[in-house]
């Protein structure tokens, strides 16, 4: 075995928690089985983690020199910026997929450009699948400012920073998101503001669909799901990163998986409501209709109604209001899309 997979072994057989990483608030469930490794597979972790950073730092590095004019044109600056990452930032995604062997089947008609969206979070791996299919702005817990690697990235993909911490600080959030969307971009929030073992979509934290509510803008939704082959770890382990589970540990079994299989639902028509706890147990509601769990069950639409009574009982159903997609949009989920097979295993 090489020095490199050797090193990588010893970090799943004493995995520690990356910088910064709070995994889980108190009172949630423990997390997966632990990710495994065959010796076998070793090789090809390795060599999906060196790809996978040699493909970041290109793209990076690739990103910086396109933003270099812009210094000369402060002014012009942030949407300039803006549109070079916008470029970037599927071809980073669609790159990073063949490199992890992960095929994405999508459903239903994206949201336009400078679109509010929310869905479902079950892992790290969202990012690059949802990057894959359209550019986005994703709004992130603030330690992930401080990953080594990853960090950086993400500042460098216009990741909004919202501090849980501080209450104060959603209004600063909630500015930066309607300045992103107001220069073209999608913003993408994960209501959850947590990750799940992909059982249900937990309930949702309204606080960052405030603006949305009093402005009686759409908001739009997708639902994520993972399927890993038969003979192999569950996605529920190797895929869903939640609990306490240990990142390096997790992500070098995710590279040690041989396919992964994504599904992604875009909503048939996005919603509103005057209320932002209103408008999140709805959105909610609506999702979990179209939501794949994990097990391969489907979520019964009125299974969640104990878990999120808020829009019952602070209004009317016909407060809430699906809103028609512009000319050229309207789209049924409908089928599901594959892309095209990956050049891996």
């Amino acid at each position: 075995m090489s020095s490199a997979a050797s090193s990588a072994k010893q970090a799943v057989d004493n995995p520690r928690v990356a910088p910064g990483v709070a995994r889980r608030p108190p009172g949630t469930e423990a997390g997966p089985a632990r990710p495994q490794v065959p010796p076998a597979r070793w090789p090809v972790v390795v060599a999906r983690g060196l790809a996978t950073l040699s493909w970041t730092a290109a793209i990076a590095a690739l990103l910086l020199v396109l933003w270099v004019p812009t210094v000369f044109r402060p002014r012009s600056a942030p949407v300039l910026r803006a549109r070079a990452r916008r470029r970037l930032q599927p071809v980073w995604g669609r790159g990073l997929m063949r490199v992890l062997g992960v095929r994405v089947a999508t459903a239903g008609q994206p949201p336009p450009a400078g679109a509010l969206i929310v869905s479902n979070h079950l892992s790290y791996l969202d990012i690059p699948v949802l990057d894959s299919v359209m550019p986005m702005v994703f709004v992130a817990r603030a330690d992930l400012r401080r990953w080594p690697f990853w960090g950086p990235m993400a500042s460098l993909g216009g990741t909004i920073y919202v501090d849980r911490a501080t209450r104060r600080d959603v209004l600063r959030v909630r500015r930066e998101m309607g300045e992103a969307m107001a220069r073209g971009d999608s913003v993408i929030v994960f209501p959850e503001a947590t990750t799940s073992g992909g059982d249900t979509i937990l309930p949702f934290k309204p606080a960052l669909l405030a603006d949305a509510a009093e402005a009686n803008t759409p908001v739009f939704w997708l639902t994520l799901s993972y399927r890993t082959p038969p003979d192999g770890p569950a996605a529920r382990d190797q895929v869903c990163w939640w609990g306490d589970a240990n990142f390096l540990p997790h992500v070098l079994g995710l590279f040690a998986l041989r396919r992964v299989e994504c599904t992604m639902r875009f909503g048939d028509r996005p919603l509103r409501a005057g209320n932002r706890k209103v408008l999140a147990a709805e959105l909610r509601r609506v999702m979990m209709g179209d939501f794949e769990p994990t097990a391969g069950r489907k979520a019964s639409p009125g299974a969640e109604r104990t878990a999120s009574p808020v829009a019952e009982r602070s209004a009317p159903r016909d407060s809430v209001r699906s809103v028609p997609r512009a000319s050229g949009q309207s789209a049924p989920p409908g089928p599901v899309r594959k892309a095209p097979p990956d050049s891996g295993e």
